[in-house]
């Protein structure tokens, strides 16, 4: 409460001043009209401070402080921006698991043949169509 009365004072302050000095009548200075003019508008912003210092706090200590003020209050004000961030790297994390798992696959040493590319066993690459003799000599057997 102490807080928004705080900002209730900054903001209206001069505002106060502006006006008893303007019914007194002494002349008033340019630079006090120009300070009324910057924090009059201010209250809004000043009440969202304090709304939201709680939360950039609660997200400070959720990452164990290792977040800069600017980081917290991004995670404050957007929580799903943080969230989409996560499940983005998440995704860059698994692609590159997969990658490096196509990478580590070899062709098994009962597959390859010395000096052959040919990646099928020669047990599969035998013609058995029908009418060949391979076939033939399959039946015979």
């Amino acid at each position: 409460a102490r807080a928004y009365t705080a900002a209730f004072l900054l903001t209206w302050s001069w505002y106060i001043v502006f006006t008893v000095l303007e019914i007194s009548g002494v002349p008033l200075p340019d630079a006090l009209e120009y300070v009324k003019g910057i924090f009059t508008p201010l209250q809004g912003f000043w009440n969202l401070m304090i709304f939201m210092y709680p939360k950039v706090m609660k997200a400070k200590r959720s990452q164990g402080g290792n977040l800069s003020w600017c980081q917290a209050t991004t995670e404050a004000f957007c929580p799903a921006v943080n969230r989409w961030r996560e499940r983005r790297a998440a995704k860059s994390d698994e692609r590159e698991i997969s990658q490096e798992d196509d990478e580590k696959e070899e062709i098994p040493a009962s597959h390859q043949q010395q000096g052959d590319t040919e990646l099928v066993p020669s047990s599969l690459s035998r013609d058995v169509r029908p009418g060949s003799e391979e076939e033939k000599t399959e039946i015979e057997a």
